[in-house]
């Protein structure tokens, strides 16, 4: 199924790139006049980041696309592209809801999720799901592209390994260790659970991206 209508999809965009900008805005604290650095090392952050970018680019592509071809058609990005940010929010969303949620409130039960964690970790990768769900044409990814997919994320990892023995960042989780996320806490846990928690992860991922490679093969009249 695809939307052949710009003007449609121009305005779900558009809408979806400011409510991402003003949640990451929010949350760097720059409306109330400072700027908090050390949310660039999270990947909330960093995926959500990526997806307001691609918002943006799609909005004034869209546009473009309206004033020159009309409304009626379709416009987006390299489908690689797309699907390498839709399957990193997807990753931020369900990090947060299986794993980062459950053990924050293991800490503090009675912790309660604020606006901005609510757009950023379910609004965003929701919506960016059905954006391309609603107004790309299908068939764009190849067989591979989910194995390529998992570069990016590996690539993080690496980021928090490195960062992790420098004190550059805040202390997190409950002061228990300067790695961004427990999961990936070596002193924390020890090699062998952050492995697995590694390679658990990765198996996710990569069977993620074929079940939305295999929706990209599915056939569906408009």
């Amino acid at each position: 199924m695809c939307i052949k209508n710009r003007l449609v999809s121009a305005i779900y965009r558009i809408c979806a790139f400011l409510l991402g900008l003003y949640a990451i805005v929010y949350d760097f604290g720059i409306f109330n006049g400072r700027f908090k650095a050390i949310n660039l090392f999270y990947f909330t952050i960093i995926s959500n980041l990526f997806c307001v970018g691609l918002f943006l680019a799609l909005s004034i592509s869209t546009v473009k696309d309206i004033l020159k071809e009309g409304k009626y058609g379709t416009t987006s990005v390299s489908p690689h592209i797309k699907g390498e940010i839709l399957i990193c929010i997807l990753l931020t969303m369900s990090v947060y809801h299986f794993i980062l949620i459950p053990y924050a409130l293991k800490l503090n039960p009675y912790q309660s999720l604020k606006f901005t964690d609510i757009i950023l970790h379910y609004c965003i990768p929701v919506l960016t799901l059905f954006d391309w769900l609603l107004f790309d044409e299908k068939k764009g990814f190849k067989w591979y592209d989910p194995m390529i997919w998992v570069i990016g994320p590996y690539l993080y990892v690496i980021f928090v390994f490195i960062q992790s023995g420098f004190d550059i960042a805040e202390r997190v989780n409950a002061h228990i260790g300067n790695y961004i996320y427990a999961f990936l806490d070596v002193r924390l846990l020890g090699n062998g659970a952050v492995a697995l928690n590694i390679v658990s992860l990765t198996v996710i991922f990569v069977l993620v991206g074929y079940l939305i490679y295999g929706i990209d093969r599915i056939r569906i009249s408009n």
